[in-house]
C-alpha cells in the first residue's frame, strides 16, 4: 500500500482507485492514530467507501434499438423514438432523407437489431449485418448508406451517454463510377428530338443540359420567383421529390446564368408565365414517372440509349469543363458544397480531352469574358451538325434525310 510519512513525520496514505466504469478517483488522508498500521487500515476503509458509493449510482436504462429509433408510441408511418425526434427532426433532415432512413430501418435495421439493446450491438452483430447485405447482392453504395444510418443512430446514443462507446462500423471502399455524359452531337440530337414532346420539354432539357439543374429542381422551378428573362438568370430556390417541396440539395440557394439556347427555349413556351415552368397543360406538377417516361421517349426519337435526367446535368458540367470553365464558377453553378465534387468533372474533361467542333469555337469569336465565353460555347452545342456527328462515329441517317436533320439541328438554336 502507498503509505508513507509526510514532511512533518506523520503517517499518510495517497492512492488512485479505478471504478467499475473505468473512471479513476484520487484519495488521500491521515489516520486518527499516527501509526503505519492505522494508516493502512484507514486507506482500505476509504477505498471501500469509494467503491460502495460507485455501486449505489443507478445505471441508465438502455433502450432497445426499435424503441430508440422508431419509438413505442409510433404509428405505422410516423416514428416517435428519441433518435428520430431529437436527431432526424431536430436537425431538419429533408423529406427525402427522412424517407430514406425509414426505408433502411424497416428493410434492414429493424429485422437485425430491433429487439437488441443498444449496448448489445457490437462489432460481431454489425459484421453479420454487413455479410447479409453483401449476400443480398446490394451495391456497395447502398450498403454504405445503410451502415451510415446505423452509425448515426449509435453515435447519437453515445453522445448523450446512453452507451459508453460506438462499435467500429467500417464502411466499404467504393470507387466512384465514371461519368457518362452525352457527346456534343448527341446532346444536339436530344434537343431536336425533344420538340416531339412539346416546347416545355425542350426547355426542361435545356434547364438540365444548359444550366445543370437537377430533375427535382426543374419540376419546382417557378416563373415569377425563379426565372429572370430580362437578366438572363435562373435562381434555384427549391426542389420537389415525391410531391414534397423542400430546399435544394445542400440547402443552398444558387443563381445560374442562362445560355442563349436556354433563354430562347423558355421564351418559346406559349403559356401564361405563372406557377410552374415545367408542368402539365393544366398547370399540375409533372410526376417522377411522367418526367422519366418523357425523357425515354425523347431518347428513342433521337435513336439514343435511354438514360436518366442526371446525365444531362453531367453533360452540362463536363462540357463546361472541356470549354475551360473556372472551377469555382462551375461549383457555384452546380451548387456543390465542396470543390472536390466539381473537380470530378474537371478531371474527367482533362482525361477525355478531344477537339472542339468548329461550330462551337466560331460562336465565341471575339468574346473576352471567361464565363461568357463558356456560356456561349455551351449554347453553341445545339448547332453541331450531322456532319460533325458522322465525323465522331455516331450513327445517323443518310441522303436527303441527313441534309434535313442537319438543317433542323442548326435551327434548334
Amino acid at each position: 500500500m502507498p503509505v508513507r510519512r509526510n514532511q512533518r513525520g506523520r503517517w499518510i496514505y495517497r492512492t488512485v482507485v479505478e471504478l467499475p466504469n473505468g473512471e479513476k478517483v484520487r484519495i488521500f488522508g491521515t489516520p486518527a492514530v499516527d501509526t503505519q498500521e492505522r494508516a493502512k487500515k484507514a486507506e482500505r476503509a476509504h477505498i471501500e467507501r469509494v467503491l460502495n458509493a460507485a455501486d449505489e449510482v443507478p445505471k441508465k436504462e438502455v433502450p432497445t434499438f426499435e424503441t430508440w429509433f422508431w419509438g413505442e408510441d409510433a404509428t405505422a408511418d410516423e416514428p416517435s423514438g428519441r433518435f428520430w425526434t431529437e436527431w432526424v427532426i431536430g436537425r431538419k433532415n429533408k423529406p427525402s432523407e427522412m424517407e430514406a432512413k425509414k426505408s433502411i430501418y424497416r428493410t434492414h435495421l429493424q429485422p437485425m437489431f430491433g429487439s437488441l439493446r443498444l449496448d448489445e450491438i457490437g462489432v460481431s452483430e454489425i459484421s453479420q449485418l454487413r455479410s447479409k447485405l453483401v449476400q443480398d447482392d446490394l451495391s456497395e453504395k447502398r450498403i454504405n448508406n445503410i451502415l451510415s444510418v446505423l452509425s448515426k443512430t449509435l453515435r447519437y446514443a453515445a453522445e448523450i451517454e446512453l452507451i459508453e462507446r460506438v462499435p467500429r462500423i467500417g464502411l466499404l471502399k467504393v470507387e466512384r463510377p465514371e461519368i457518362e455524359p452525352w457527346s456534343f452531337s448527341e446532346y444536339a440530337r436530344l434537343l431536336r428530338a425533344a420538340r416531339s414532346e412539346g416546347q416545355r420539354w425542350v426547355a426542361a432539357l435545356c434547364l438540365a443540359g444548359e444550366a445543370g439543374l437537377r430533375t427535382g429542381e426543374i419540376k419546382a422551378l417557378r416563373w415569377r420567383e425563379d426565372v429572370d428573362l430580362v437578366g438572363g438568370t435562373i435562381t434555384v430556390n427549391q426542389q420537389v421529390r415525391r410531391g414534397i417541396v423542400g430546399t435544394p440539395k445542400g440547402r443552398t440557394r444558387r443563381i445560374v446564368p442562362m445560355t442563349i439556347t436556354l433563354l430562347r427555349a423558355l421564351k418559346s413556351i406559349e403559356a401564361v408565365r405563372e406557377g410552374l415552368v415545367f408542368c402539365n397543360d393544366d398547370g399540375s406538377e409533372i410526376t417522377d414517372g411522367q418526367g422519366q417516361a418523357g425523357l425515354y421517349r425523347i431518347c428513342r426519337v433521337a435513336s439514343l440509349p435511354e438514360r436518366q435526367w442526371h446525365v444531362l446535368r453531367h453533360c452540362f458540367a463536363t462540357h463546361a469543363a472541356m470549354f475551360g470553365v473556372n472551377p469555382w464558377s462551375l461549383q457555384s453553378w452546380m451548387g456543390h458544397k465542396r470543390i472536390e465534387e466539381t473537380m470530378i468533372y474537371v478531371n474527367y474533361a482533362n482525361a477525355h480531352r478531344s477537339p472542339i467542333p468548329p461550330e462551337i469555337l466560331t460562336a465565341v469569336t471575339g468574346e473576352m469574358d471567361p464565363d461568357q465565353r463558356v456560356l456561349g460555347m455551351l449554347s453553341a452545342r445545339a448547332r453541331v451538325t450531322i456532319a460533325e456527328a458522322e465525323r465522331r462515329g455516331t450513327q445517323v441517317a443518310s441522303g436527303p434525310k441527313l441534309k434535313r436533320e442537319a438543317v433542323e439541328l442548326r435551327l434548334v438554336n
